[in-house]
């Protein structure tokens, strides 16, 4: 018995194959033909060169009209104004099959472009799921052109918008630093687990918890709720469950705020400034003498509290005492990749190292934002703030006879926010 008669499955491939090579043979034949009438044709012809030359120059159009096709923005897909911006750094969301290959069809597209992918999530919804990409793309990149390469790519509904360069820091690791480095600040921790976004508290009474496209709604201790709202990126039912973990989290935390045993040996509790301690800082300035708050404020007028707790670049560390009093505060405004801090400390309390407690929680925040620097410009009478930051690590350069210029350079989460450049 031969092989083919005991496998027939064999014997079946082996006919299909003859017959595929036998039309094969007959394609090239035909092909053949057609070549050599062709050239018989135009050898016996004058206008053989101008069809050639037409033939070269439709083949050119076709190319770049293809091109023009791959390359266009979809109609269909609404290109957002901000769209048009440059930049390094972007958030890219796109829904996908949730079928094997999807993933891998779009990364590859945007690796063939040199979009360096950063980070991924993947966020299930109904209707398939969505990934999320933190990517660096080279200069001159719009966010057209990267939504057109996702498109290509087989992504759909597809959200380019700029990205915070301090988003590249792990999830994980930012959520849990905050967390331990300021003890209780909700919108701190929504802005880490949501990237940016409006807080907005509001009585109870409104509508359930929930999330409804770029609105999301959360439940808050004492019967509030937090209304967040994302203009650009619809929220997802994983978001919506990271929101209330967050929250969760921070209502424990702000049971359970240790106080914290200075150097000198006095307690202080640390934690992030809300809008209801306006009047507590006010209270706070006012029991400070005017040498205090001229080396803070270099001799001007301090500025209104609640503006400065309602900015959103900008931290506010408190340090209170178990008894409630507000003793010492601290600010980190960021610009860029480095973070600008200036520190206020009660007469009363001032060489008990409070303000070196909040200066090093300033700048375990620094690094868990990704900035590469945190730095300080105060006069060089205000000897405080000089040696607190010191004790941090920070240089001192001179940048005028009466100023002085201190700077802590984060060099290792300056790697992690660098690292992956060129792995695609």
């Amino acid at each position: 018995m031969t092989e083919a008669e005991g496998n027939p499955k064999s014997a079946k491939r082996d006919r299909t194959s003859r017959s595929r090579e036998l039309v094969e043979l007959a394609a090239l034949f035909i092909a053949t033909g057609v070549a050599d009438l062709f050239v018989s044709t135009l050898a016996h012809n004058r206008v053989a060169p101008v069809v050639l030359f037409g033939l070269g120059g439709l083949l050119i159009v076709t190319a770049g009209g293809r091109w023009w096709w791959t390359h266009r923005a979809p109609a269909g897909r609404v290109v957002e104004p901000q769209e048009m911006r440059t930049g390094m750094a972007w958030r890219v969301r796109a829904t996908v099959r949730d079928v094997p290959g999807s993933l891998a069809g779009v990364t590859a597209a945007l690796a063939a472009h040199r979009y360096d992918i950063v980070s991924l999530q993947v966020l299930a919804v109904p209707d398939g799921v969505v990934d999320e990409f933190l990517v660096r793309t080279p200069a001159g990149t719009t966010a057209a052109d990267i939504a057109v390469v996702v498109e290509l790519g087989g992504g759909r509904e597809v959200r380019v918008v700029p990205a915070d360069v301090h988003e590249f820091v792990d999830l994980p690791t930012r959520v849990l630093t905050i967390a331990a480095a300021t003890g209780a600040d909700p919108d701190r921790l929504l802005r880490a687990v949501l990237g940016e976004c409006g807080i907005e508290r509001k009585p109870g009474g409104g509508k359930k918890p929930g999330f409804d496209g770029t609105s999301m709604r959360l439940a808050e201790t004492g019967g509030g709720q937090v209304v967040v709202t994302r203009p650009l990126l619809p929220f997802t039912p994983a978001e919506f469950a990271r929101a209330k973990a967050a929250l969760d989290l921070c209502h424990r935390l702000a049971g359970s705020l240790a106080p914290v045993v200075l150097a000198s040996g006095a307690e202080v509790i640390i934690r992030p400034a809300v809008l209801a301690d306006v009047e507590a800082i006010e209270a706070m300035h006012a029991r400070c003498g005017a040498e205090t708050l001229a080396r803070r404020y270099g001799g001007g007028e301090p500025p209104p509290v609640e503006p400065l707790l309602r900015h959103k670049a900008t931290r506010v560390l408190l340090a209170e005492t178990p008894d409630g009093d507000v003793i010492a505060m601290a600010t980190m405004l960021r610009s860029g990749r480095c973070a600008q801090v200036g520190l206020l400390v009660e007469d009363g309390w001032q060489g008990k190292r409070a303000g070196s407690a909040l200066l090093e929680r300033l700048v375990t925040l620094a690094r868990a934002d990704g900035s590469a620097a945190v730095i300080a410009i105060a006069h060089e009478t205000n000897t405080p703030m000089i040696r607190a930051m010191r004790r941090v690590g920070a240089q001192v350069d001179h940048v005028a006879p009466d100023l002085a210029y201190l700077s802590l350079h984060l060099h290792d989460r300056a790697a992690i926010a660098g690292e992956g450049a060129g792995r695609n």
